[in-house]
């Protein structure tokens, strides 16, 4: 599935106006945003969202917004651990929902 182009530009116009650096990696089936060396963000095919959070915070985001919206995310069938969240497209479609979880990257 190609990566969400839009989405992506978005996330960096995001990361640009908080004056953030970053480096972008193709991997995972997904466009990565790396900061400080690190994985934060990836768009993912279809237009969600891979991000990496404080593994204390995974589970209140997750339960801030139930599982419609997001989920621990998965590598194969295993479970990625509380740090990475796989967000829905229906989550980050208008600003204030890319802006909460470019936020929660950022915070770890």
């Amino acid at each position: 599935m190609a990566i969400d182009e839009e989405l992506a530009n978005r996330l960096r116009s995001s990361l640009s106006d908080r004056g953030v650096e970053w480096d972008e990696k193709r991997m995972f089936g997904s466009l990565i945003f790396m900061v400080g060396g690190a994985i934060a963000l990836g768009v993912r095919g279809g237009g969600g969202l891979l991000v990496r959070v404080d593994p204390s915070e995974g589970e209140s985001l997750l339960q801030d917004v139930g599982s419609w919206y997001a989920q621990q995310a998965l590598m194969g069938e295993r479970d990625m651990g509380p740090s990475w969240l796989d967000v829905s497209p229906d989550a980050v479609e208008d600003e204030a929902g890319l802006e909460h979880w470019v936020a929660a990257a950022l915070r770890r």
